[in-house]
């Protein structure tokens, strides 16, 4: 094989590569996305608000309440195993149950916290970004020109 037929074989193996490629001058498939996965992002303010709600609210009344069963329950066995080891042991139980209620209470604050801020921090970036954009943006005619 010369020169000129191994040059034009090349060049059409790269044309057809570059057919199938990615191509910066086109729109993106259709459903967005770079045709693998999800079809967007995925941020969404108003998830990440409900669902810092709902730990705020929700989910942290629904564990006291759960955590407050647990305690009358544990209370009771207490009071009939009165006089027995097995109440100075569900004493103890109780105690470390109640701390650990406490910490997984103060994780959810923080998760909720954390969302919310999650939450704002995206929307002042999009805001930023809108902004700094808006400089490109040719401006309209005024009226009367």
């Amino acid at each position: 094989m010369g020169f000129d037929e191994e040059w034009a074989q090349l060049r059409s193996e790269a044309a057809a590569r570059q057919s199938s490629g990615t191509r910066l001058n086109q729109l993106a498939p259709a459903g967005g996305g770079g045709g693998g996965g999800e079809a967007d992002f995925g941020s969404d303010p108003k998830k990440k608000g409900t669902a810092s709600n709902q730990l705020s609210g929700e989910v942290t009344t629904l564990t006291k309440n759960a955590a407050k069963k647990a305690d009358e329950a544990t209370s009771s066995a207490v009071t009939a195993f009165s006089g027995w080891e097995t109440a100075a042991g569900l004493k103890k139980v109780e105690k470390t149950w109640d701390s650990q209620v406490k910490m997984l209470l103060g994780r959810l604050s923080r998760e909720a916290s954390s969302l919310g801020e999650t939450r704002r921090m995206f929307q002042n970036n999009d805001f930023g970004l809108y902004n700094d954009f808006q400089v490109l943006k040719k401006p309209s005619p005024e009226p009367g020109r």
